[in-house]
């Protein structure tokens, strides 16, 4: 991530306007959360992701239980956690649910997180598996069967709380962001590998990091089908930086995480958004149309609050150096952009709900620290309360429970 160049804004409006914008044109489509689940299937249109058949609009939040003083691949190893923090991780998922947020997007797989899923209602997941991003070759043998071993862990993981074997569990996510120059030397590396053919997915004119993803993809469906009955939805997490060597078509729906801070430097020609004329729109309905049949989710958007930063403000914001304000406006427009693309997108996952200040590991975990842009993404805040952590909604909950909320 970069420090983006400042630009001119193509929209202004209020708060209170982009509220009501995103009521006006987004609420039709969105699934009945009153509606009782007996079981849970998903599928896909070209549009939309869909829930026994009815479009899904994904209102969605990143959700890391990272509390001070706990990693959260540590926790995923974990037989029982302390109380106070079981209390802290059910308050997180209601408070998420109550957002009027209907998906949490997952990293680890911390078993009260699920159960805390579970006794929320009213809410789906999306299930990150982690791979080294930064691995040389994707292709390498050794490699494929470990990210095969962490695949199995995570579906196994899973099921050992769903045991009726019906999770509300809306799609995998094979990997995120993987580095360019991996996807470059991969490909570099095995020109003849440009096919796959597997129990669920065939696909032909890939590069080899594309058919590294079909075969991870094909395999993940393979086990989960031949351990616990089900063939769930898989993607892969894109990104700026790689959306030109790297695509998915042949998954089962495609996702970009987008920063409007991104855009500018990167992308800077991209044409304004057909309804609310910024540049993120704009790069939603290019990302749509380059496979205009298959439904495109944003699974990651995001302003930082860290205060050690320079400070860009609207319309593109910056990495770091947002005011509270700056964050909540953003998100907003965010949302409003799109929910009102030219061609319908399948929804967005806000990044994130917590401060991250783990991100360095367990003694970082005890501190925030203002010069590190990555722990301060929350719509929440962690806040000291005698020897444990309460947490404290920033603007951007409240003006995201309006629009997404009852």
């Amino acid at each position: 991530m970069i420090n983006p160049l400042s630009g001119i804004s193509k929209l202004r409006m209020t708060l209170p306007g982009l509220l009501l914008l995103s009521l006006l044109t987004s609420c039709s489509f969105w699934q009945d959360d009153d509606q009782a689940i007996d079981n849970y299937r998903f599928s896909v249109d070209d549009d939309f992701i869909l829930m026994n058949d009815e479009p899904l609009i994904i209102r969605g939040i990143v959700y890391v239980p990272g509390y001070p003083g706990y990693l959260p691949w540590e926790l995923e190893e974990a037989e029982e956690l302390p109380e106070q923090l079981v209390v802290s991780i059910n308050g997180d998922v209601a408070e998420i649910r109550d957002m009027g947020a209907n998906v949490i997007r997952l990293w680890g797989t911390v078993r009260d997180v699920y159960l805390a899923i579970m006794a929320a209602g009213d809410l789906s997941f999306i299930q990150t598996i982690s791979i080294d991003s930064h691995y040389p070759d994707y292709q390498n043998s050794i490699f494929k069967e470990n990210v095969k071993t962490a695949i199995r862990r995570v579906v196994d993981s899973i099921y050992s709380v769903y045991t009726d074997h019906d999770p509300p569990l809306i799609a995998y996510l094979i990997g995120n962001e993987l580095s360019s120059e991996s996807i470059q030397a991969t490909d570099a590396a095995h020109p003849d590998i440009t096919s796959f053919a597997g129990d669920y997915i065939t696909a032909n004119h890939l590069t080899a990091t594309e058919v590294f993803l079909a075969e991870m993809a094909d395999y993940l469906k393979t086990y989960e089908n031949e351990q616990y009955g089900n063939v769930s939805l898989v993607s892969y997490a894109n990104y700026l930086y790689t959306a030109d060597i790297i695509d998915t078509p042949f998954l089962d729906f495609r996702c970009h995480n987008i920063y409007s801070y991104d855009l500018p430097a990167i992308v800077p020609d991209t044409p304004p958004g057909s309804s609310s004329g910024t540049l993120l729109q704009g790069w939603v309905e290019e990302l749509k149309a380059r496979y205009h049949w298959l439904p495109l989710l944003v699974t990651e958007t995001g302003l930082s609050v860290s205060p050690n930063a320079i400070h860009f403000g609207p319309p593109h914001y910056g990495y770091g150096g947002n005011t509270e304000e700056d964050q909540a406006t953003g998100l907003v427009q965010n949302i409003i952009d799109i929910n009102t693309t030219l061609l319908p997108s399948a929804g967005v996952c806000i990044h994130e709900y917590l401060d991250a200040w783990w991100k360095w590991g367990l003694e970082d975990s005890y501190s925030h620290d203002p010069d590190d842009v990555e722990e301060w993404f929350g719509i929440t805040q962690l806040m000291q309360s005698g020897n444990w952590y309460i947490t404290e909604p920033r603007p951007a909950y409240g003006a995201i429970q309006q629009i997404w909320g009852e």
